[in-house]
This record gives C-alpha cells, structure tokens and sequence, in this order.
C-alpha cells in the first residue's frame, strides 16, 4: 500500500481507447471563439491577397486559411511560426481554422511578410464588421501610444546606427545617390527603462473599446499622430467620430485645424508660450506677471489676441519669468479658431470629464494586449515588421469583439463534441423537442453556424 495515498489524485489508464468526434468541426463545437473567429474571415474579401499567387507552379496555402491561423495565434499570444507550425499538427481548433492543411514555418513566417501592405485594408475590413454589428457609434474616439520594445538589443542598435550614417555619408559623396530607407528603431523611454522600441498608436472607441485606427513610428513623441488616426477612423467608418480625446502630447496647431475640419470635437490640453508664469485675473481683462505688472491685449496676430507688457527691461523676476528681451507677451486664440474653440472646451466642467475618460477608454484595450496577450517585444525586425505585428493583433482584438457580440448559436456549440457524436451514433434524437431554444439538423453532417446579434 502507498504511504501517499489520498494525497494525490489516482493515475489514468493510457491504454483505454480514447473517443474522438468524426470531424474537425465537431472538435470544436464546444468552443464558440474558435467557430466565431472563422465565421467572421470567411467574411473577409481576400481578393487581392489570392491575386498575388500565379496560377502556375506549386500550389500555395489557401490565404484564408493562413490569416485565420496567424489571427487564432495572436489571439492566444502565440506569434512564433514555429510554435503555430506545431500547434496547426496538435491542436484541434488550429487544425479546423487550417482546414486540415499543416502549413511550416517558413509558410507562415513568408506569408506574414509577404502581405503586410495588404493588413491595413484587413483591419479597415474588421473596423467595418463591428460597426455592423453595432459595436462602434464614434460618439467617442481615444487616441494613445504605447511603446513596444523592438527586436533589438542596445549593442545592436547602436551599431545599426553608426552603419546607416556611414552608408548615407558615403552616399552624398558619390553623386548624392540615396542609401536607402532607414527602417530602424529608436531608443524610447519604456517601462522596462530607455530601450530600443517602436511607438504602437491606436484610435478605440468608446463605447465598445473597438480599435478603429492603428498604426506605428518610429519617433517616440506623439506629435504628428492625431490627424492621421482621425483621417484613417473616417475612410474606415465612413465618417468622422463626434468627438476625439488625446493627452497634450498630440497637440499641434495644425493637427487641431485639420481635426475640427473634419467636423469633429478635439479635447486635450493645449499649450501658449508665456501664460504658465501669468495669471488671468477676470475683473481687469488681463494677465498679471510674477512682478504683479498688467499684460493687456494688444493686437490680433495670426487668430490669436496677444497681450504684452514693454517694461520688463529691469525687471527683477526677469530671469524667472523666462523673458530674453523688454518684453512678456502671452497669446490666446481667438474664440472663433479651432485651437480657440479647443481651449474653450477644456475650461468648462463637461469637457474636463470628457477628456479624462480617455483612460478609462484606451489603457483596458492596451492592458489586455500587453498583459494578458503578453504583447511587449516585437518578433518581426524593422518598421515594415513592426507594423505588420500591430496590424495583426489589432485586428484580432476586433474579431474577438465581434464574436463576443455576434456569436455562434446551435446545438453543435452547447453540447461537447463527444456527446454530439455519441448521439449521432445512437441517431433517433431530436433536440427541438427536449431544448427549443437549440437547432440541429439531423441530416447535415457538417452545421454551419448560425449567426445573430447578441442581446443587450
């Protein structure tokens, strides 16, 4: 007798015969995200994908059934094509989204690259699926970046840099012929400390926490990114969101000029040089410096009134007060510029509350990228690379919201495949008897799913 009995659970026999279900879909019957995933790729139009395969030579891997394994992988975290090339010989649900085919890793890792230009018009395509299926209203858009390390170490960096500068110096000296496009990384201050990284910046909408817009830099600020994200939200959706939230780090006067063209409401803090060391001071109409001198409107340049005080020559807190000259001068835009209407919004109570639910809007989408998908560090080197990792779980994040929204209903999804098949075995059963709200045809052996909104 075992002095470890009752301690551990008692071992299973490996030489009993397993039960297996007849069918790749019947192994998956039970798992509602894996049937919804290839619901919603067979809705994708794959056309220009297929068109670049001759129809002479070797036959390729199905593009269909590439992208919905490389999609189920960055579902799970699993980016690595040779952990996707095991898993597409073991694992039931990667085998059904292959069809049965067992792609390698050269496959996957060459389709990855080979079609990284087309995964933009992918992810406008499931941008589009979830606003049919009601999951996005752009009532509200945030924008934010995150810093994504890349597939680079420090040494290798730097080295990569002093080769590029050497082969562009060498380049102007011989005719000024160009040394190529330069596709590296940049050192970026990162949770982990300054490391080699890539800026991921994404547009999610509020209500649903749908990625509507994505894309990646290679500069670590966000300068530049909020017209882009807005433009790209508008031609996938059709039309621009109500309102876009962003923290100052994207404020630029022309990117807010561009944005409220479009028509649509920018909240995030703006900047004016000079009125940090100034207080407004409501009963005289005019700023107050550190010295307690007035600055007054003055003159209207460029849409912005500017109020000045000319006596700052001698000035004790001149130093203080950050002026090179004679004289302070503070600029506000007028109430009639998009920048003026800007600030107006964030000085009221609603807008305040409006921008900072921004957080609460973007950081849950980038937490569960990061944390949960372990999403931190690039496989793919280069921007090109890069780009290619951002698209690809961006875009599974937005499947896995429409399947949660529009999900598979059947009797093959609520009973395990092995009792399906013990059933079918037996024949005789009818499920609309006993469970009206469940649908089977006896007769097919292979169900499609049956898709429909989900309540709310």
């Amino acid at each position: 007798m075992s002095t470890h009995e009752g301690r551990f659970l008692e071992l299973g026999d490996r030489e009993t015969p397993r039960m297996f279900a007849p069918s790749l879909r019947e192994a998956v019957a039970d798992d509602p995200e894996v049937v919804g995933l290839d619901a919603a790729v067979e809705q994708l139009e794959l056309r220009e994908l297929e068109a670049e395969y001759p129809e002479v030579g070797h036959p390729a891997y199905p593009p269909k059934a590439m992208l919905k394994v490389l999609l189920y992988g960055y579902w799970l975290g699993l980016r690595s094509s040779r952990m996707l090339e095991r898993a597409c010989k073991r694992d039931d649900a990667l085998r059904f989204l292959a069809h049965g085919l067992r792609p390698d890793h050269n496959s996957i890792c060459r389709f990855r690259r080979r079609h990284g230009e087309q995964l933009g018009e992918l992810f406008s395509q499931t941008v589009r699926l979830c606003q049919q299926a009601g999951l996005v209203e752009l009532g509200q858009v945030a924008v934010d970046g995150t810093k994504v390390r890349a597939n680079r170490s420090r040494e290798g960096l730097a080295k990569a840099k002093r080769e590029f500068e050497q082969a562009l110096r060498e380049a102007e000296e011989a005719d000024g012929e160009e040394a190529g496009e330069r596709e590296e990384c940049e050192f970026m201050k990162t949770q982990e400390g300054v490391l080699p990284a890539y800026n991921a910046q994404a547009a999610v909408d509020g209500d649903h926490q749908v990625i509507v817009a994505e894309d990646v830099g290679r500069v670590p600020n966000d300068t530049g990114h909020l017209s882009p994200m807005v433009e790209q939200t508008a031609q996938a959706c059709g039309n621009a969101p109500e309102r876009v939230t962003a923290d100052g780090s994207y404020y630029t006067r022309q990117g807010v000029r561009e944005v409220e063209g479009m028509g649509t409401a920018v909240y995030l803090p703006t900047r004016e040089p000079g009125q940090a060391k100034v207080e407004w001071v409501e009963r005289k109409g005019a700023y107050r410096c550190l010295a307690g001198h007035w600055l007054r409107a003055s003159r209207v340049e460029r849409g912005r009134l500017v109020y000045q005080w000319c006596g700052c020559g001698g000035c004790p807190k001149k130093k203080a007060c950050g002026v090179r000259g004679k004289t302070k001068r503070v600029y506000v835009w007028l109430a009639e510029t998009p920048v003026g209407r800007v600030r107006a919004r964030m000085r009221t109570e609603e807008g305040r509350a409006i921008h900072g639910a921004r957080k609460q809007i973007v950081e849950p989408v980038f937490g569960r990228l990061k944390h949960n998908l372990g999403f931190r560090r690039l496989l793919l080197r280069g921007l090109s690379g890069a780009r290619i990792e951002w698209a690809l779980v961006c875009m599974g994040h937005n499947l896995r919201k429409w399947v949660g929204a529009v999900r598979p209903q059947g009797f093959a999804h609520s009973v395990p495949a092995s009792i399906l098949w013990w059933l079918r075995r037996v024949g005789g059963f009818t499920a609309g008897a006993r469970s009206p709200g469940l649908r089977l045809d006896p007769a097919a052996h292979h169900p499609a799913p049956i898709l429909s909104p989900c309540a709310t």
